[in-house]
């Protein structure tokens, strides 16, 4: 069970999610989030984080070689591609999102490293049925994770019901302000790995 901490937009917070047993931090690029991350910023964190945590960009209907050149600069290990789905090869793994509204959202991504089942809307906070995880097996031999309105209080649900590779938060790991909080992210890391054990 791998868990991806999402929306991170300052070292501090990429250096708490890493420290409290992230296995991937995820950072954001999508224009029109409230949790977007410069390159700078982005670059920043990835010097700052161990090695071992992966850096993973998050991109919205991004051309494939702007996702190329920013996981370049930045040193991204994977991208994440909300959106259209590229043609082409990239020379790191590529992260399809499916935002779930229906078993009519699952669509075949070829070439997709991973799949992950998010919400109807990405950022919404919103979750879906985590039964349809069950047909995207069909579509997606590699890595499935689920996303989208999860929390310390409901991510032991939907690691039983979903069986997951993984899951990916970002709103249900902040406080009012915004950030990531310490107390959230403790919660939810341990409500996912004791489930998964």
């Amino acid at each position: 069970m791998k868990i991806k901490l999402c929306g991170v937009r300052t070292v501090a917070d990429a250096l708490l999610c890493a420290n409290e047993g992230a296995d991937e931090i995820g950072v954001i690029f999508a224009p029109t989030s409230r949790r977007r991350v410069t390159i700078a910023e982005a670059k920043a964190i990835r010097a700052a984080l161990p090695a071992r945590v992966p850096l993973v960009g998050v991109f919205l209907d991004a051309p494939l070689e702007e996702v190329i050149r920013i996981a370049g600069e930045v040193g991204l290990q994977a991208a994440q591609l909300h959106g259209e789905w590229p043609t082409g090869c990239a020379p790191l793994p590529l992260h399809a999102v499916l935002q779930m509204v229906s078993a009519e959202s699952l669509q075949p991504r070829p070439g997709a490293a991973r799949l992950l089942l998010d919400g109807p809307a990405g950022g919404s906070g919103r979750s879906f049925a985590w039964s349809l995880t069950e047909r995207a097996r069909s579509l997606h031999g590699g890595e499935l994770f689920v996303g989208g309105g999860l929390t310390a209080e409901n991510v032991a649900q939907a690691i039983a019901q979903a069986r997951p590779s993984g899951v990916d938060v970002a709103g249900g790991i902040e406080g009012p302000d915004g950030f990531k909080d310490r107390e959230r992210v403790r919660a939810f890391v341990r409500a996912a790995r004791e489930v998964s054990r």
